[in-house]
């Protein structure tokens, strides 16, 4: 599974029906938008005036109980303290009807509020009335706290770039710069935009991002990523891509368009929503009309369809589920861990078998040359060859053997035909001549003999015209804490690690060995890594799945195979990482087992509060049926689930 994001053209509104005081909103570079969390049917906003009113209508139903009234002015204190907790609604209702829309819970509640009144049950339905109402204020309540979390995020990005022109700077906004242009950014300041430094030496932190607090020193030639903080000097930066396309842009329009890809406890209560305030009001008619029709006892039938109405919404349902899952990304994003879509959580929290790659995922990416073994020819033209051949590679072992050549661009224009063979090589015309340049397979479909490595590394050998010119051994170290970032994922329930590599079985075999790997494949081109990948997929059980660790780079299509993929230290290969579901900001493998553990706790929340909430609902609804619940009773166990739920959805956004 594969997710790819492009930036949304157009932007989401929440229509506020009436004048009120919402969560203040600060002007800031990114447009908000709210509704990238809020169930459909169900976006309200946290009003401080709702609250008041509701408080307001407790206060009269309290001096409706301790005053020494008539009965007649008592009732009319409930009916005010009720109109008046439901004042917002009554207006929302009538726009709805006016609009022609179907008839949602709020009228439902509504009627069955009234419907109590009638019955005499002003007291239970006053309770009733000020009740709902106080659980709806714990929904809107709970919602501002999920966008205050995003805000969080938002708000410690930059408003303003410094242009320079020149000597001099001009403060514009982000979006207006061009790739090419320099910006300078001042010490303390938060880098704007994505670029490359051509003056000055600094420290940039990227905690913002990726969720560490890790410095790390950058000079000229280094790329920045916007949302780091400069703590160091001042610096300029030559810009290298548009505002819309710049890491902490692309951070944040992920986050806002991950709820399009739903968990399956979303899609469940999305369909029961549909149907269950219509399917309540519908079984409340029949149960006052029926029974009282046949028995003649209409007072306790009534009683009992009152209830039901009071029952009848699944707002409380939808809300926490759906701020359960933004919980769980948000954690991901405060610890430097990017979800496409609540669904990758629900996924990755499923898995049972992790593959890995091997280079630049349990090994650093950090090759060092260990050896050269020239053969009829000397070290350094050895080295001279192996760079030309693959000077237009970006590959880690690549860039070493271009440095240990002291290889310059103009040698480039000497190479020719160059073609990348997957899993092998390159094969390349270096001033006429054809140069082979990869691992053993790659000389031996070409019928060439080559010399076996006496010691432990990678062997890069190499071929001139068809004649073996010798190999170059590359040691990569294995990652700082992967060891136990291993263990930690076995510990969460994954019960197959598998590691498939294009390295040879004595290099590979060793550290799989180490690490405690189930399954090694070596020598595997990347066909044939998919190919592994789809016979474990085919072999998992039900309700399983299969993921796939790999750095970004060259691991596109294992990515994109798996159930799921996590892409580790995403940040530096943001552009090939994006066929990732899970993106992993950081170099740091521990963010691995963190990103398990934040997709089982979100899934252990979201079953928590679909059986809190649906335990209760039924619990109150074969009460009524039995005549064995007051009116006053259900809604206190109604709001109290509710209060239950909210609280416990809060709890996802601590995810560690």
């Amino acid at each position: 599974m594969a997710r790819h994001f492009a930036p949304s053209a157009q932007k989401n509104k929440i229509k506020i029906q009436l004048p009120s005081f919402r969560v203040p909103e600060l002007p800031k570079l990114f447009k908000r938008e709210k509704i990238h969390y809020k169930p459909k049917r169900y976006q309200r906003t946290f009003s401080v005036q709702e609250m008041f009113l509701v408080i307001a209508a407790t206060l009269l139903f309290m001096a409706g109980i301790l005053l020494p009234v008539p009965r007649a002015v008592s009732v009319l204190i409930y009916a005010l303290a009720a109109i008046l907790a439901f004042l917002p609604r009554i207006f929302q209702i009538l726009q709805d009807a006016l609009s022609r829309k179907l008839p949602e819970e709020d009228l439902l509640v509504l009627l069955g509020v009234i419907g109590g009144f009638c019955i005499g049950e002003e007291v239970g339905s006053a309770i009733a009335a000020i009740l709902y109402r106080l659980a709806q204020v714990f929904e809107s309540y709970a919602v501002a706290r999920a966008d205050a979390a995003f805000d969080l995020m938002r708000d410690k990005l930059p408003e303003k770039a410094k242009l320079l022109i020149g000597d001099k700077t001009t403060e514009v906004m982000p979006e207006t710069v061009d790739p090419g242009q320099i910006i300078r950014v001042g010490i303390g300041e938060i880098v704007p935009l994505d670029g490359t430094i051509v003056s000055g030496v600094t420290e940039l932190d990227l905690s913002i991002l990726t969720g560490n607090s890790t410095v790390r020193t950058c000079g000229v030639g280094d790329q920045v990523f916007s949302g780091s903080v400069n703590h160091g000097a001042v610096i300029d930066v030559q810009v290298t891509k548009p505002f819309s396309e710049s890491a902490a842009a692309s951070l944040l329009h992920d986050v806002q368009v991950a709820a399009r890809y739903e968990t399956t406890q979303e899609r469940l209560v999305d369909r029961i929503c549909v149907w269950f305030a219509p399917a309540v009001g519908t079984l409340a008619l029949l149960l006052a009309l029926v029974p009282s029709l046949i028995t003649g006892q209409w007072l306790p039938n009534l009683r009992r369809a009152v209830i039901f109405l009071l029952t009848a919404s699944p707002s409380a349902l939808m809300i926490s589920v759906s701020l359960s899952c933004l919980g769980g990304e948000m954690s991901g994003i405060f610890n430097g861990i990017l979800s496409k879509g609540h669904d990758c959580l629900e996924i990755l929290a499923q898995t049972k078998t992790m593959v890995f790659g091997k280079t630049g995922t349990i090994t650093g990416g950090r090759f060092e040359i260990t050896g050269v073994f020239p053969n009829g020819c000397g070290t350094e033209d050895l080295l001279a060859i192996a760079a030309a051949a693959e000077s237009y590679s970006h590959h880690p072992i690549a860039q070493l053997l271009k440095l240990a050549a002291n290889w310059t661009p103009d040698i480039a224009e000497s190479v020719m035909e160059v073609e990348e063979i997957p899993g092998r090589g390159v094969s390349a015309f270096i001033e006429g001549r054809h140069v082979y340049v990869g691992n053993a397979y790659l000389l031996q479909e070409h019928g060439i003999r080559y010399t076996v490595p006496s010691r432990a590394g990678s062997a890069i050998h190499v071929a001139v015209e068809n004649r073996y010119w010798g190999h170059i051994l590359v040691t990569d170290k294995t990652r700082e804490g992967a060891f136990d970032a291993l263990e930690e994922l076995r510990s969460q329930g994954v019960q197959q690690l598998v590691m498939l590599t294009g390295d040879v079985l004595s290099a590979s075999r060793p550290l799989a060995s180490s690490l405690g790997f189930d399954l090694l494949r070596t020598e595997l081109t990347p066909d044939a890594k998919v190919s592994a990948i789809r016979y474990l997929i085919s072999g998992k059980g039900k309700g399983s799945s299969v993921g796939f660790v790999g750095d970004g780079i060259n691991d596109v299509p294992m990515l994109e195979a798996a159930d799921v993929g996590l892409a580790l230290d995403a940040l530096h290969s943001w552009d090939e990482a994006d066929a990732a579901d899970i993106l992993l900001l950081d170099r740091d493998i521990d963010k691995l087992p963190a990103a398990m553990r934040i997709a089982r706790g979100m899934r252990l929340i979201l079953w928590e509060n679909l059986g809190i909430l649906s335990a209760v609902k039924c619990l109150i609804l074969i009460l009524a049926l039995f005549g064995a619940i007051s009116i006053p009773t259900a809604a206190f166990l109604g709001t109290l689930s509710t209060a239950l739920a909210m609280i416990n959805s809060l709890r996802s956004f601590g995810l560690k």
